[in-house]
């Protein structure tokens, strides 16, 4: 994958930027110059974070856009936004951040929490990309970044604590992810694509759970998750120096290297 040092006067789709890891890349890309588009269910988190990019960088174009990247006929919509707003038919980096987490068990959960997990961390990424692909076709360079997770490494929160619906929609995402590094060689080499698989990240989301410290025991001795900014500034690293796969945090790190050295037994 080429590196994509030049972020000044681009143009960026970001999803899921109320909060978290998303705000932070909002405030990072406005800094380096970046137009951005933005979009959130929560228009009040939403407002507060563009109001925050405006002030980094008054000289670039920040757009907000409320919706539910679910459905796929508001996604549509977003991108007919997203042209007129940036005064043209291309942009150059799509952020797949946003996310839900829901859904432990299918077996004794209920389908509400696994079909709106799905909806949102599996079609959500689905319905951006299809979207925006001819925006990005249209580009001299584009780059699409999806946020995955360490459960699609490790399906599971440690032994007896399932995890279904959140990993088999990550599992998705880093499968369509990984997929797209091939397409894009074969039928758009100006394209590329970068997985990002964070661990535990201080974003507002529920901490590691005990049944993930007791797996990976004294790994998580003292630990402390990476903050939003941080993972941000990573993620925008990977995309800067042409990485197609980022690992954010020890405990990710950690998890990689146990399922790569022994799969059948991270299970246990």
């Amino acid at each position: 994958m080429a590196p994509f040092a030049d972020f000044e006067d681009r143009v960026a789709v970001l999803t899921g930027a109320a909060s978290g890891i998303g705000r932070e890349l909002l405030l990072d890309l406005v800094g380096r110059g970046t137009h951005v588009a933005v979009c959130d269910v929560d228009r009040r988190g939403l407002d507060v974070a563009v109001r925050r990019a405006r002030a980094v960088n008054p000289a670039v174009r920040v757009s907000a856009h409320v919706l539910d990247v679910s459905d796929a006929d508001a996604v549509a919509r977003f991108r007919d936004e997203v042209a007129l707003a940036h005064g043209g038919d291309a942009v150059h980096l799509l952020f797949n951040n946003a996310a839900v987490a829901h859904g432990g068990s299918f077996v004794t959960g209920g389908r509400e929490d696994w079909e709106r997990t799905f909806a949102v961390s599996w079609y959500g990424v689905y319905h951006c990309t299809r979207a925006f692909l001819p925006m990005l076709l249209a580009a001299d360079r584009g780059v699409v970044v999806n946020t995955a997770s360490v459960n699609a490494l490790w399906a599971s929160l440690g032994p007896g604590a399932p995890h279904t619906a959140c990993s088999s929609a990550k599992f998705a995402v880093r499968g369509f992810t990984e997929s797209l590094l091939v397409d894009f060689r074969v039928h758009a080499p100006h394209l590329s694509a970068v997985l990002v698989l964070p661990g535990h990240v201080r974003t507002g989301m529920p901490s590691p759970p005990r049944t993930w410290r007791r797996a990976l025991g004294s790994l998580f001795a003292g630990y402390q998750p990476v903050s939003s900014a941080t993972a941000a500034a990573l993620i925008i690293d990977a995309v800067r120096n042409g990485r197609w796969r980022v690992v954010i945090g020890d405990d990710a790190a950690a998890v990689d290297e146990r399922v790569r050295a022994d799969p059948w037994t991270a299970y246990d």
